[in-house]
């Protein structure tokens, strides 16, 4: 664990990284003892309990406390520890076949789980509804200060209903238990105080207990679904459906409250969806009647979208950015930056961008917006910046791809395993085909264009 120790800030002990990876043959085997006597009495040492918050600004020019957000750093090892707990004691709930139904809505935090996987459960999910509808409600839902404010106690309710081995659950609770920070900002250190509600935004076992948390949260009403990411969750409803949307946010706003967290309807958002603009024109719609703002296009985990499920606001975004940053490597290359660092620096800036949760809307875009944005890669490549002898952006996708539906088929416990259509039963043998799974009726245009279904079909015939 030391020997792959990456770079990363102190905590409290100001113990550096790079000292503990320097000295690992030497502290590996003490610090070995005091793990194991850790885990083995689930008591944490005080030590390894206490943090420095350090404020990350949330905002370009921060005005108030609510502007930063609360980062909390606790000693390294105490942080290698929790992530060896983590993998021990919490993957294995998230793996369970057996639980699975209690966490394919969630997509944070958890093995296999991904912004990419969100959006393609998000869109699969509309589409298919608008195979048999008018119209879909996207709701996106905004908990305020939801990882600072969730309560323990019903955490550790849901925790201990787990098959969690019971020192791991002793060690969680007793990590919890007692744990105090000092805040530092502008070269000030404040008093140390306790904290008595909160995952530790920062720590290694906080976001999965935060995950793991929101199990129990679901739609009333069968239809109805709740895609999570983390604090983010989106409702979908039909518009057959749309009576129930009253009581699935007062479900939710109950559940909120159990936990100790507050639905803020004022900042949550909500889109129709329709099938094209005849559909939109030709359907006339009330006011909501639920507080929430009505948007014609909404950001979902950084892609943007219209009510229409065009992605051309997401395209422009992008290729103004990628400009932006073309131009930047360029001042960069002029002051001396030599090639591989600028190759570098245009993957990270460049090619990343234009291809973050690409699978999950690289079927909607059109021909035209896949030029545009091939476009930007042929002037990073005209420039220098970018190897023409590597992938283009059709082989990076399909690549991207076939990756990702191929851990889909593969695993049983990945979290859009659910989404693939069932087995094909042969009683003959047959020449070897894609994947084993049954050819589903394609449901409507623009279901033909998620990410499952275009996978299912593709390379079939």
């Amino acid at each position: 664990m030391l020997d792959k120790l990456k770079s990363t800030s102190s905590g409290p002990d100001l113990i550096p990284s790079w000292f503990l990876k320097l000295a690992a043959c030497s502290i590996a085997e003490p610090l070995t003892h005091l793990f194991n006597l850790s885990l083995s009495t689930s008591i944490v040492p005080q030590q390894w309990k206490q943090a420095i918050i350090k404020p990350i600004p949330k905002v370009t020019q921060p005005t108030t406390c609510t502007d930063f957000r609360p980062i909390s750093l606790t000693s390294i090892p105490s942080r290698i520890l929790q992530r060896f707990v983590v993998k021990t004691s919490l993957y294995p709930l998230f793996r369970n076949p057996s639980l699975s139904h209690l966490f394919t809505d969630q997509f944070a935090y958890i093995p296999t789980g991904s912004t990419d996987a969100a959006i393609i459960s998000i869109l699969h999910h509309v589409t298919n509804i608008l195979s048999s509808n008018s119209y879909v409600h996207l709701n996106a839902l905004d908990f305020s200060k939801a990882f600072d404010t969730l309560k323990h106690a019903p955490v550790f309710t849901k925790l201990a209903a787990l098959p969690i081995p019971d020192n791991f659950y002793n060690w969680i609770a007793d990590y919890f238990k007692g744990h105090s920070h000092v805040t530092m900002y502008n070269r000030s250190t404040s008093n140390s105080l306790f904290i008595n509600a909160s995952v530790f935004q920062g720590s290694v076992v906080g976001p999965p207990i935060f995950s793991l948390n929101g199990s129990d949260l679901k739609p009333v009403c069968k239809g109805n679904f709740l895609d999570k990411y983390a604090d983010d969750s989106y409702l979908i409803v039909p518009s057959s459906q749309e009576s129930t949307i009253e009581e699935e946010l007062d479900s939710i706003a109950k559940w909120a409250a159990t936990n100790n967290l507050s639905l803020n309807r004022s900042k949550s958002a909500e889109m129709i969806i329709f099938k094209n603009e005849k559909t939109k024109s030709a359907t006339t719609l009330g006011p909501p009647l639920y507080s929430i703002a009505r948007v014609e296009k909404m950001k979902v985990l950084g892609v943007t979208f219209s009510s229409t499920l065009s992605f051309n606001s997401h395209v422009d975004s992008i290729t103004q950015t990628a400009a932006q940053a073309l131009y930047a490597i360029k001042l960069l290359k002029s002051h001396g930056l030599d090639n591989k660092s600028t190759k570098l620096v245009c993957h990270a800036t460049v090619i990343s961008r234009i291809t973050y949760a690409v699978p999950s809307w690289w079927g909607f875009v059109t021909t035209e917006e896949k030029k545009r944005l091939q476009s930007i890669v042929k002037r990073a490549i005209k420039w220098g910046f970018y190897d023409p002898h590597s992938h283009n952006l059709e082989q990076i996708v399909e690549k991207r791809e076939t990756e990702l539906f191929s851990k889909i088929l593969l695993n049983p416990s990945h979290v859009l395993h659910h989404l693939l259509p069932p087995v094909k039963q042969n009683s003959h043998n047959l020449r070897p085909n894609a994947h084993n799974r049954q050819l589903p009726e394609k449901g409507g245009a623009l279901f033909s264009k998620t990410f499952i279904q275009r996978l299912i079909f593709k390379d079939v015939y």
